[in-house]
């Protein structure tokens, strides 16, 4: 259980950090090993991260709910104790550093902060409004994905996949054997540093074929530069991709 949590962790950590502006990971790398580096831009990181983690985990500090300032003062304690060599690594967009730098912040946390997954609320099967999206943007039941889904890890195939169309990841599904929460698909958009227009950057569905879609409809909203949007517009020109206009995609 708590290997699962700090997986999520983890992914969730990668997920905030990886996406945050280019200029903020060159500041906070600095120029040269050492040389150059910005240190205000980690309140800010900071900031986004401790709302990203807030929104899909439960944080306690001594048993009592954290405030995200709080959880913000902690991430900002874990980035600053980050190497100048691994800090500037991740200019080069170094997957190895990356990971290194999340699980380093991760075992902070960790080391001072109670997480735990948030308790199951129902969402997934009410029948509007659910998880976060309105109900013109839910996905439909004959809709498939269009890209190619991959097994994350080919030694070991479970319930983890990343999706590709062309050459371009699109992000990643998968699910967590946690109690109350066996349903759920975690969804991850891959982080590129570009803008992302009102779209969140993950999220769960009650399947993995809607996790897929839902990381699609993203990723080709983004491609094409549209944001998302709080009105429903079916009545016009709509971000809603119908499934008669996609072709099956396929995971393996």
């Amino acid at each position: 259980m708590q290997d699962d949590i700090g997986a999520l962790l983890r992914s969730f950590l990668n997920n905030a950090l990886r996406k945050q502006p280019q200029r903020r990971i060159r500041d906070f790398g600095g120029y040269e090993v050492g040389k150059r580096r910005n240190l205000h831009v980690i309140e800010p990181i900071a900031r986004d991260t401790a709302d990203f983690l807030c929104t899909y985990l439960r944080i306690r500090l001594r048993g009592e709910p954290a405030s995200r300032e709080g959880v913000a003062s902690t991430v900002a304690a874990a980035l600053k104790n980050v190497s100048d060599e691994f800090a500037y690594k991740l200019t080069w967009h170094s997957d190895e550093a990356w990971s290194t730098v999340c699980n380093s912040v991760a075992e902070f946390l960790e080391g001072c902060l109670q997480i735990e997954s948030k308790p199951y609320d129902g969402s997934l099967t009410a029948q509007s409004d659910y998880n976060g999206w309105k109900s013109w943007e839910m996905v439909i039941s004959g809709e498939t994905p269009r890209g190619r889904w991959r097994h994350s890890w080919k030694e070991k195939p479970g319930d983890d996949f990343i999706g590709f169309y062309g050459d371009a990841c699109m992000g990643r599904i998968f699910k967590i054997d946690l109690t109350g929460f066996d349903e759920r698909w975690y969804w991850l958009i891959a982080a590129d540093g570009s803008p992302r227009r009102g779209w969140p950057a993950a999220g769960y569905e009650a399947s993995a074929r809607s996790a897929a879609c839902r990381v699609e409809r993203i990723y080709f909203a983004l491609v094409k530069g549209e944001g998302r949007t709080g009105e429903d517009q079916r009545g016009g020109t709509t971000l809603r991709m119908k499934a008669e206009r996609r072709i099956p995609g396929s995971f393996g």
